[in-house]
């Protein structure tokens, strides 16, 4: 018996399907200029060689006993960590007087809460740290540090 042409005709179009679709996710490879492209990719992000080290600006509460604590973001009226992070950049790149500004604010902001009523000063800094150092001990001092303002605690 003779099986219905139209079942031959579908397994006809799944075959050049099947095959339709594996050049279009093979043919990336084939490219002559690579170009970053789903879902194969001709760059090797995760297995270049980063930078050993890691730089941060940060604002940070210096206590009498001389530790060092780093302010969080709702001091510099948010909740957000990029956006006190954009702050803290804008501080660091502007001028001097930006940056004691927000100090300033920061100094006050935290001489106000009971964990910082023994503050002395707060700094606003860029640190570079290296980096497998600084998770196997994140003690550990930092290669470079750059003071960008420091000021005495305000309280009010």
């Amino acid at each position: 018996m003779q099986q219905p042409t139209h079942f031959t005709d579908r397994r006809w179009v799944q075959y050049v399907l099947l095959v339709g679709v594996s050049l279009a996710v093979l043919s990336p490879a084939f490219a002559r200029q690579p170009k970053d492209d789903f879902p194969l990719s001709p760059y090797e992000m995760f297995a270049e060689k980063k930078d050993e080290n890691t730089t941060v600006t940060q604002a940070v509460a210096i206590l009498p006993d001389g530790r060092e604590e780093v302010l969080p973001p709702r001091l510099f009226g948010t909740d957000e960590v990029l956006q006190a992070r954009a702050m803290l950049a804008r501080a660091a790149r502007g001028n001097k007087q930006s940056a004691n500004e927000l100090c300033a604010s920061l100094a006050t902001a935290a001489a106000r809460e009971a964990r910082w009523q023994t503050l002395k000063e707060v700094q606003i800094r860029t640190v570079t740290f290296e980096s497998i150092k600084y998770f196997e001990d994140p003690a550990a001092p930092p290669l470079k540090k750059r003071l960008h303002a420091r000021c005495a605690a305000r309280r009010s």
